[in-house]
């Protein structure tokens, strides 16, 4: 009797173990959907549509906090629809896809975060803030082009994403 209760005690401690942050608020379902409705949503778009929607998200950040502009001044902020500041909100947009794209190996996905904490930490005038309106930004555009936008696998797995590259800035 105690070798079983042995056994199921180790195979609970390594089931806790082997778990992630991320298991405790994106599930492996919230992750697939993700993943799935992410993967759709540029199957027959050109990258025209792909900057487009970048710079959307970024231009609402903009809108949402006037004075984060400053921080964009090197990428052509003053000229949105320019390809400097497309290229940017590229580059943003791409760290997020790789985020989803790795949702599914929590291992690389939280030693990428990771980085572009570090990242964002050393760039002074970041605020959390900011993440928390592109977060806003995504969740109210994607119903706009996803057909079948799950909120809550959105909200859950972008979250995580947005709160972990945020993690290490001040408010």
């Amino acid at each position: 009797m105690h070798r079983v209760a042995l056994l199921l005690l180790l195979g609970a401690v390594a089931l806790t173990a082997a778990s992630s942050p991320l298991d405790s608020c994106c599930s492996a379902g919230d992750r697939k959907i993700v993943q799935k409705q992410w993967s759709g949503l540029f199957e027959n778009q050109d990258a025209k549509f792909r900057g487009a929607t970048a710079r959307l998200l970024l231009l609402r950040v903009l809108k949402d906090y006037p004075e984060a502009k400053d921080l964009f001044k090197n990428v052509g902020v003053d000229d949105p629809t320019g390809g400097p500041f497309t290229a940017h909100s590229l580059r943003i947009f791409n760290a997020l896809d790789m985020a989803i794209n790795l949702l599914d190996d929590p291992e690389s996905l939280d030693e990428a975060l990771d980085h572009l904490a570090d990242q964002h930490e050393a760039r002074a005038g970041v605020k959390k803030d900011y993440f928390r309106s592109f977060g806003q930004a995504l969740n109210r555009g994607m119903p706009r082009i996803l057909d079948k936008y799950d909120i809550m696998a959105w909200k859950q797995c972008a979250g995580y994403i947005l709160r972990t590259v945020s993690a290490k800035l001040h408010a």
